[in-house]
């Protein structure tokens, strides 16, 4: 695409699916931005709420220019890679519609990479829970340090790298996305934004860094049940994480009776939902606890499996 001369310098895109009202706030936050010239590509991903309404009431009175796109529902990697091909901006800030921008937030994003004018150089920014519109439990916070992301590990000094590509507040240059889209073959979220940041540090070079003063603050309620159907959607992405990079594949177990037993853990109609009910209620006197992880890795493995089964009986029938 040939460089627009009228372009913004920096444009944000943003996937979103059925979060309507927060995908509102997520706007509004952006016209409270102290740097101002930028763009906004929105993609929805086939939203079955109220989301097409309240965009089209919202294009009609926006502060801020905008574009938005609908697709058929096809996963955040499909409709990433269609907001950034839509920007005239040569940086791209990407973040999830339920990320809440701190005022100077775009301004840190710009900061960064006038000072790190390199293509392949990344910048994270910082991401916390919002104290608003929710109630931040323990659980959220344990997840927020090391299980769902490592900014615990950030913040105490550890360099990023490509596990550390969250596209809930990611900048990069426009062109080097295009360059290296993320993967299509992702349907859902998971691993498509870390396996895109893996191919990039392997084949082009990625350098991420760690941009604390970019803050934003995510909106989005969790429970320790909804953290388990989380881990499903994981669990399927790391199976298509494995066809495209093998030595990501799970091994086969080789004990015969670890199998058999991992086999009735994860039974899905009975034993599988007890243990997460019983983990569930022991979390509420006592966490994390020695179940709290182990219950959810066991929904991460049922997702790997069916996903697996999945693709088998495609390559039976084909």
């Amino acid at each position: 695409m040939a460089e627009n001369p009228n372009a913004p310098p920096i444009g944000i895109v943003i996937p979103t699916y059925n979060r309507g009202g927060a995908l509102m706030e997520c706007l509004r936050h952006l016209e409270a931005q102290t740097w101002q010239d930028f763009e906004v590509v929105v993609v929805d991903d086939g939203s079955t709420d109220e989301t097409q309404q309240l965009l089209a009431e919202y294009s009609g009175r926006a502060r801020l220019p905008m574009r938005c796109l609908r697709q058929t529902n096809s996963g955040p990697a499909t409709a990433r890679n269609r907001a950034i091909a839509a920007l005239s901006a040569p940086l791209c800030i990407m973040i999830g519609d339920d990320i809440f921008a701190s005022p100077e937030f775009v301004a840190e994003h710009m900061e960064f990479h006038r000072a790190h004018p390199a293509k392949e150089a990344a910048a994270v920014g910082l991401t916390r829970w919002s104290e608003e519109g929710q109630k931040v439990t323990p659980l959220m916070r344990w997840l927020e340090d090391g299980i769902q992301f490592s900014y615990g590990d950030l913040l105490a000094g550890k360099p990023p790298d490509w596990q550390h590509f969250y596209t809930s507040n990611l900048s990069l240059k426009t062109e080097f996305l295009r360059e290296h889209p993320a993967h299509e073959g992702f349907r859902q979220y998971g691993f498509e934004d870390i396996e895109q940041g893996y191919r990039m540090q392997q084949q082009a070079g990625l350098k991420m860094y760690f941009v604390p003063e970019a803050l934003a603050e995510h909106l989005h309620p969790t429970d320790y049940l909804r953290s388990c159907r989380r881990m499903l959607h994981i669990g399927e992405s790391g199976y298509e994480l494995g066809k495209l990079w093998p030595h990501f594949a799970r091994e086969a177990t080789k004990s015969r009776l670890k199998a058999i037993l991992l086999t009735v853990l994860t039974e899905p109609k009975i034993v599988l939902p007890f243990l997460r009910r019983m983990t569930d209620a022991l979390n509420r006197v006592w966490f994390p606890n020695p179940l709290t992880w182990r219950v959810m890795q066991l929904h991460e493995r049922l997702g790997y499996r069916r996903a697996a089964a999945k693709a088998e009986k495609v390559e039976r029938s084909a």
